[in-house]
């Protein structure tokens, strides 16, 4: 048993790669304890990239209709309470610790990862609550995923890249076998996803469930000032955000509100635009000083830089970039990549068990290697001081970023 929320954290970290890579315990689990999670009303959402912005948006959406909505995200960016929210508030300390404790016998007994022991709490969480509707995010793959124990109303795969390939497959037509793994028998899938290698996996898999499927529709009349605003279907738009990449994760939620609304769900077309104009989802795109102007993004895999050096184009010059990534990326081509857009690209490493050495960052010979993520930025810093520094890679290293360096630096 705890004694504080910091011990039962511990606890649970140290449980991170406890878990397999299957469903089936899990689920054995919750069918012990009745099957609590299909009490809830609920959205699953998958996807290489996207998936919490697009979950942050639907939330953002429904709230502003006045519905109490629980969502289930992950990685946290702040601390391991933002994983689980009720109307965008992290659930306390002392909740959290009150779950570790009612748990402890089960975690025990059934050898629960960390993240089955987030989902576990989560469901319980937003039953005990009575939220109207809880949104899960899917964190890794779908179809093996703790979170696949729901019945979703409505499920959303937002994109397909290369990502986690060791367990999820080598080609976009195994990694969207995983990711549709996530449709139930006559639940509809509506999906971000355009490259018809992957959206010929989900037709295939909602024709043998017999779900329905969509894909959103092309944006239009796009505009940059000092944010992103164009034109969906009938509604006119406005992201706070300079992300270009936010437009699909943005359509996506906005046609699950439209079936949500035909669910029941009372949702007009200015809580729609409202919800979207009044979310920031923080780690994507995310201004966090003006002077000087540094920007952060989690762009954790190929897919994720692809999509971040899109929007840097609209970055003041001189761009100078620092990453850091975890080693089972695709580190290289990352990094090639950031090398073609910016003046000049920084390489370091952070403290964490799956994080990428300095020697491997640093292979390539165009970028600058400083081993201490604070001396990184802090170089950075003075080199993109008529510019902007961009803050770049592992979720895991943005979050130390966000939560610790950056504010002892900016103090200073």
């Amino acid at each position: 048993m705890f004694n504080s929320t910091h011990d039962f954290i511990e606890y649970c970290t140290h449980r991170m790669n406890k878990g397999r890579f299957s469903l089936d315990h899990f689920k054995s689990l919750l069918e012990q304890l009745g099957n609590p999670q299909l009490q809830l009303k609920t959205v699953h959402i998958a996807g290489t990239n996207g998936k919490g912005s697009t979950t942050d948006y639907l939330r953002s959406i429904l709230q502003t209709s006045g519905y109490k909505v629980g969502t289930f995200t992950s990685p946290h960016l702040e601390v391991h309470n933002d994983r689980i929210r009720i109307n965008n508030q992290f659930i306390s300390d002392d909740d959290l610790l009150s779950y570790g404790n009612r748990f402890y016998d089960l975690i025990e007994k059934n050898e629960l990862s960390m993240f089955e022991i987030d989902t576990l709490i989560a469901i319980y969480y937003f039953i005990e609550k009575e939220v109207d509707i809880a949104l899960f995010e899917v964190g890794l793959g779908g179809r093996l995923d703790a979170t696949n124990v729901i019945r979703p109303l409505v499920s959303l795969i937002t994109s397909i890249g290369y990502d986690h390939m060791d367990i999820l497959g080598h080609t976009l037509e195994e990694i969207s076998f995983e990711k549709a793994g996530i449709i139930k028998e006559h639940v509809p899938l509506i999906t971000a996803e355009d490259k018809e290698n992957c959206l010929f996996v989900f037709k295939s898999v909602c024709e043998e469930r017999h779900s329905d499927y969509s894909r959103i529709q092309q944006a239009s009349n796009i505009q940059t000032d000092q944010n992103i605003s164009f034109k969906y279907r009938d509604l006119d738009i406005t992201l706070n955000t300079l992300a270009f990449y936010q437009i699909k994760n943005s359509s996506l939620a906005i046609e699950c509100a439209f079936y949500l609304r035909e669910c029941g769900y009372e949702i007009s077309n200015q809580s729609i635009v409202d919800g979207l104009r009044n979310t920031q989802w923080k780690g994507r795109f995310e201004t966090i000083s003006t002077s000087p102007l540094i920007i952060i993004d989690g762009a954790h895999n190929m897919h994720g830089i692809d999509a971040l050096v899109e929007s840097t184009r609209l970055c003041k010059k001189p761009l100078i970039i620092v990453f850091s990534a975890l080693k089972d990326k695709e580190t290289e081509k990352m990094i090639h990549a950031l090398v073609e857009i910016a003046d000049e690209v920084i390489v370091t490493e952070f403290e964490f068990y799956r994080a990428a050495p300095l020697e491997l960052l640093s292979a390539n010979n165009q970028v600058t290697a400083i081993r201490k993520p604070i001396d990184a930025i802090e170089y950075a810093l003075k080199k993109s001081s008529e510019g902007t520094c961009l803050i770049t890679g592992s979720l895991y290293f943005i979050s130390d970023v966000r939560q610790v360096l950056l504010p002892q630096i900016l103090r200073r």
